[in-house]
């Protein structure tokens, strides 16, 4: 019975650090990071084209899922401002919520979960590797 109870631990605790890695989010936040469009040429092109890639997929999805649709009577904006760290591997490492809004109102954990899942899976191309920057992922419209 013991031996039984020993493994069940480990293998809690094993599931629940892989599930950390999964959704890693950074605890502080260096005020000093540049925005997404700070970055250098290279890197803020790299970064665009994922953005707009996502915004044309993932986002719509999320925003289906949700029964999210943007407009100036009931709702101008569904986005999360995050910082963003990719190692050198090209991988998030960690992101940091500043921000985030569903029309009008906060973003639920499991609402910022799911936006930001598809990046925790993506490989970053070369530019961006081991960089810290800020962006906006989703909509805000000018009513």
């Amino acid at each position: 019975m013991r031996n039984v109870f020993s493994i069940l631990i480990l293998f809690f605790a094993f599931s629940i650090n892989c599930i950390g890695q999964e959704i890693a989010i950074e605890k502080e936040i260096d005020t000093n990071v540049l925005n997404d469009y700070e970055l250098t040429d290279k890197q803020y092109s790299a970064w665009k084209s994922i953005k707009y890639s996502w915004l044309a997929s993932d986002y719509e999805l999320i925003k289906s899922e949700n029964k999210i649709k943007l407009n100036c009577k009931d709702c101008s904006a569904f986005y999360v401002e995050v910082v963003i760290k990719i190692n050198e591997s090209g991988k998030m490492e960690y992101y940091k919520l500043i921000n985030g809004k569903r029309c009008g109102l906060g973003f639920t954990k499991e609402l910022e979960l799911r936006v930001m899942r598809k990046f925790f899976k993506f490989e970053y191309p070369f530019e961006l590797r081991n960089t810290t920057f800020k962006t906006r992922l989703g909509d805000v419209l000018k009513c």
